[in-house]
Order: C-alpha cells, then structure tokens, then sequence
C-alpha cells in the first residue's frame, strides 16, 4: 500500500479474503444491520466538481482505497443530520453534498468492520480487453481471479480478438454508453479518445507518484493534451525481428539480413532447397491488424504516412510507396506465402512455430517463451532475436503498439474499475505475467530484474531495437484511416490495383481529413 497510513488496507484486506472465502464455503450471508450509533466527523468537506470519495479518502489518510470508511460515517452522520448526504453508490457522489470525515483511527476501524468488507464484496464491474496473443495458458484471467478474491469485486471479463473488441468498445464510447467500467485503450485512439471526452482522468484515482518508475513514454502516450492520464499501459507491445538460425544455417548463412535485399534472397535461397516453405508468412488479412503492417513496413523503407499537421505523406512519398510495392511483390518471389492474404498474427506466429517459415518480422516480445516450449514449438533451440533488415544498411525501424487500460466517462463503478486497473497493472502483476507469458514490463527496474534476467537474457537483443521504435500516426481520424486503408491495400495485395493507385485511391477515401491531426 501506498501511503501515510499502511495498515488501514492491510486490515481491511485481511478481512475482507477471509469474508469472500466464508462466502465461497457457506454462500452468501447478508450483512447484519447497522446499529445508530454516534459518528464524530474529524473535519467535513463540500464535494468539489472532479471530486472522488478515494481522491478524498488519499487526501485525508494517504491511502484512496481508504473511501468506503467516509462513505459509511456520512451516511451514519446523515441519520441524525439531515445536512449530511446519503450516499447510496461510492461512485456517485455530487457536487455540494456535505461528507464527514473521521479521525483516521476511526477510519481504521470501519475499514475493519464484517459489514463493511462484506458490502465491498457485492460490487460488479465489467471489464472488456483483448486476449493477449502470447497469453496462450490463461495468464491474464488468472490474475484476474487472484483480484476477485483479494478484493471481494466480481468482475465480468469479455475477451476475444482484437478487432471484435474495437468493434464493441468504440461504438459503447461513441454514444455515451455505460456498459462497460474497463476498456481496451488502443494506441492508435489516443487523439480522438482525448478530443472526444470519452475516458476518466485517472489522476483522479492514483495515488501520488503511482506512475512513477513506469518507461515515462508510455505513461505520456496515453495522456491527453492537457497532462492528465487517461490509460495504464497492460500491453506493452513492442514488435521485434526472429528468424530461425538452424534453418538458416542449413540455408547457407551465418548471419541474419541486415537489408531487404538480403531478406529477400535469404527467403528464396531457403524456399528453393525446401528448408522452409517460403521465408515469412505475412498476417495481411483485411482487418485492423493490416494498418499496422502498412505503418510498419513504410517506416523501414524511412516512408512516412502523415506530416505533424496531419497532412497526406504516403500517396506522395516515394518511399511509402516503395514500402507497399515491396509487400506486393513478396507475395509473387517467394518471399511471403500468399495465404497469408487471410492470416491473422496468430496463424503467423504458428506456422513461424512450426518451423514453415524462417523469419518473423514483426513478433511479440513472448514469442520467445512459446518457440523454446516444446508443448508448443517445433523449433525449440532454434529461434533468435536480431535487428530488423531495413530497406538501406544500417536503416532499422521497429513498431510499437501498447495498449492501455482506461475508464469510461460514464462508467457507474470508477472506484472499483481502479482498483482493477491498480491491481492489474503493479509492479507485482506485472512481474508475475513477465514470467509466466513473457510479456514486455511496463516498470522500468524490471528489465534489471535479476530473476526477469536470467529467464530471459534476450532481453538484451530487444534493448538494440527498442531506441528505434515508432507508434502508429497519432491522428483524430485514425480509425476512417485504417477503414480505407485496409480495404485499399487489401485490393493492392490480391492484384485488383497497383500500389499508387491503392495510395490514391486511399488519398480520395480520406479527402476529408486532409491536413486534419
């Protein structure tokens, strides 16, 4: 806990997974009524617009989790005062109630009462993210229940592939709905989430300092213009280069490609001696995950998709257009297996596994848990991390796609949903899914870590590509861009166009947006 007071949570945690345990042996039991007693309000506050009961309850005793305490001396001072608010929901509180503040030891002793961490226990909220692609055992929802029964809130988790996600969330936000009290935050929303209004200012809720020690650029990815953080980072989903050394090997080479142009006659050579089936398997399938790809491939030939104004780039830049020609002709030389037109990243990953294909351009920092398990890799011992080969030597470029948690603007739970969040995304959490799945941390000391170190001392060779890595445009209308872009570049990949007319054609789609950030 974080704080002037530590065992105020303490104790009440204590209580409260003892209580969810009794509830889970003997069922639930209601919460016996609370005899009137007398209530002394060490000092009263008026509710402020932007005020919560924990950005209070942290005020007042250093610990926001501390609130239910205020809650229950208000609403015991209310019923012999009727001055005092009643309040029926800790997530709902309105400016000018009047709430009473108790002597911290009293506080302690709320905190502490079976009524108390029983109520805690009723809450429900619904949480909504993707499942992460390298969380192939369940990682993620385990730690999901761990904070079930430490907190005693019942948490309704929806997960699926990312584009069904997008597909529910977006909409959710979009209308001011209220379904939903955790959201997946996407990197590529940033901008509009921020324009639109759509999320809760998370320094409401965190505790003083709680970011710091966090990679500050991801902390500063998802905070609006106006300074406030709007999402903690769960994934941090930076891509790197792998390929298969053995097969390599077998191939004729000693080394990975440094250029494309080595990439290219890498993958041909091996195709041609039947060591792989063709040199990479792209995940081009018309979906979201496509956009990514044409970002990703346009930065390593040093193209750009938008200028600082949000102006057109790529229907213009001759490196852009470079980038889409490359993918193009991967599909017809070899290089890219044509099936790959109805991949997504998992059917990649997997073939890459199996040892079908010799590079994986754009793999998750799990990857490597999974190739060196042989319940799920048949090229155990083989695979490595190296540098992606760029269009020119000593050019690289890498993509990064963190994805957050945040809070909706109209969520009726944003206590809880915090403490979700709190949970999920600690140093503790964060540390247990890094050794469990492989996932990049978000805390910076853990890359140091001398446990995280010697179960994964390729995290050096990620450290060489992580000082080039780059996000997706930062652009209000990003999702139109990916609408068309998609669909476009789809048509570009399959023959149905050439790769400046598919640039055009995207050009004329967006027209609307031009020179629009």
């Amino acid at each position: 806990m974080k704080g002037k007071q530590p065992n105020l949570l303490q104790t009440a945690m204590v209580l409260l997974s003892v209580m969810v345990l009794l509830a889970m042996v003997f069922g639930s039991v209601p919460a016996p009524a609370q005899a009137q007693t007398e209530v002394t309000c060490d000092s009263d506050v008026v509710v402020q617009a932007d005020d919560w009961l924990s950005k209070i309850a942290e005020k007042f005793y250093g610990d926001p989790l501390a609130y239910p305490a205020i809650a229950d001396a208000t609403n015991a001072k209310a019923q012999t005062d009727a001055s005092y608010a009643t309040i029926a929901n800790a997530d709902l509180i309105e400016v000018g109630w009047k709430l009473c503040i108790p002597a911290a030891a009293e506080a302690e002793a709320s905190l502490a009462k079976p009524e108390t961490v029983a109520a805690a226990t009723g809450e429900t909220i619904t949480v909504i993210f993707p499942k992460h692609e390298a969380d192939l055992s369940g990682a993620f929802e385990a730690r999901i229940r761990e904070f079930e029964a430490q907190s005693g809130i019942k948490v309704e988790l929806i997960q699926s592939d990312w584009d069904s996600i997008a597909d529910r969330v977006v909409p959710e936000l979009a209308t001011g709905g209220s379904a939903y009290d955790v959201v997946e935050f996407d990197n590529g929303w940033v901008a509009q989430w921020c324009g639109s209004n759509w999320t809760t200012p998370l320094n409401d809720f965190m505790p003083a300092g709680y970011t710091d020690g966090m990679i500050p650029g991801l902390v500063n990815l998802f905070s609006c213009p106006d300074g406030t953080v709007h999402g903690i980072v769960w994934n941090n989903d930076t891509r790197f280069f792998y390929y298969n050394a053995a097969k390599l090997a077998e191939a004729g080479f000693d080394a990975p490609p440094k250029t494309l142009a080595e990439f290219v006659s890498q993958s041909q050579a091996a195709k041609e001696k039947g060591i792989v089936e063709y040199g990479m398997a792209p995940f081009w399938e018309q979906a979201w995950a496509l956009g990514n790809e044409f970002h990703f491939w346009a930065y390593d030939f040093g193209g750009e998709i938008v200028d600082n104004n949000g102006c057109f780039l790529f229907n213009k830049d001759p490196k852009t257009l470079a980038a889409l020609q490359f993918m193009i002709d991967s599909l017809s030389n070899g290089v890219s297996n044509p099936a790959g037109l109805t991949y997504d990243q998992a059917t990649s990953q997997d073939l890459f596994l199996k040892g079908s294909t010799m590079f994986m351009p754009q793999g998750i920092a799990g990857l490597m848990a999974y190739a060196d398990d042989p319940a799920t890799s048949g090229v155990v011992g083989q695979v490595k991390v190296g540098l992606v080969p760029g269009a020119d030597a000593g050019q690289s470029t890498a993509l990064t796609l963190p994805e957050a948690y945040a809070i909706p603007a109209n969520s009726q739970h944003k206590e809880a949903a915090w403490k979700f969040i709190e949970y999920m995304t600690s140093r503790e959490s964060n540390k247990k899914l890094a050794k469990e799945i492989g996932i990049l941390p978000i805390w910076v000391d853990l890359y140091t870590e001398p446990e995280l170190a010697a179960l994964y001392p390729f995290w050096v060779d990620f450290s060489a590509q992580l000082s080039t890595a780059r996000g997706l445009s930062t652009i209000t209308w990003y999702g139109d861009f990916v609408d068309i872009a998609t669909a476009e570049i789809h048509k570009a990949l399959t023959g149905g166009q050439t790769a400046q007319e598919a640039l055009d054609a995207m050009a004329n789609g967006l027209s609307e947006f031009e020179c629009v950030r």
